[in-house]
């Protein structure tokens, strides 16, 4: 699973976000996801570490409700399953596994928890726990680089590298490097929009 002290993190100031510390791109992406409603979307990930010889891929998918929950999947078929339902945090590892009930600051889903719940991508959590800068501009996408600025996160983390669509779009890739060399690769599709409850996604019995 993941690192368990990526993301996890929380805002060190009480002072307002000053707006001018984020990159406009990663400003126009923030906005957008305040509207973008219920989305799917699916993935590739790809994870290196000093003790593998070579990248591990897997393909993924997850649900992203309007009001903050979502189920994630990885491997087909999914050998991972993580559901959230604003109250409660379940995870599947295994085809033939039980169900767990976590909490959600547990290191096996703290990434997943901060990324897709919208925890702490607000303005104020960014700007106190990062410095943001734009690393590459193409035509096609632009990457903004997030350095963590408490020390002792430093340790675990080194950087995080959002790969953001001209105009704020869309997220197209996520890249967290670890302390110690290892990485998490995400190629992001393109969001599809969902419609209605769908209370299926978050059944766990």
């Amino acid at each position: 699973m993941l690192l368990a002290a990526t993301l996890g993190l929380t805002p060190l100031l009480q002072a307002a976000p000053d707006p001018s510390l984020i990159p406009p791109v990663m400003r126009q992406w923030m906005a957008v996801q305040k509207d973008i409603g219920s989305i799917k979307v699916a993935f590739q990930q790809t994870r290196t570490t000093p003790a593998l010889k070579q990248p591990v891929t897997a393909s993924g998918r997850f649900w992203r409700m309007a009001d903050g929950r979502f189920r994630l999947e990885i491997g087909s078929p999914a050998t991972m399953i993580l559901l959230f339902d604003k109250e409660s945090v379940r995870l599947k590892e295994g085809t033939d596994a039980p169900w767990q009930s976590l909490k959600a600051d547990d290191s096996r889903v703290r990434v997943w928890m901060k990324f897709l719940s919208g925890r702490e991508m607000d303005a104020e959590s960014l700007t106190n726990n990062f410095t943001l800068r734009v690393t590459q501009q193409e035509k096609d996408f632009v990457t903004v680089a997030m350095i963590p600025r408490p020390l002792l996160i430093k340790k675990y983390l080194k950087q995080l590298d959002m790969q953001i669509e001209p105009g704020g779009r869309r997220l197209l890739g996520f890249r967290v490097v670890q302390g110690d060399g290892s990485t998490l690769l995400l190629h992001f599709g393109p969001p599809e929009k969902l419609t209605g409850d769908l209370p299926q996604l978050f059944q766990y019995q």
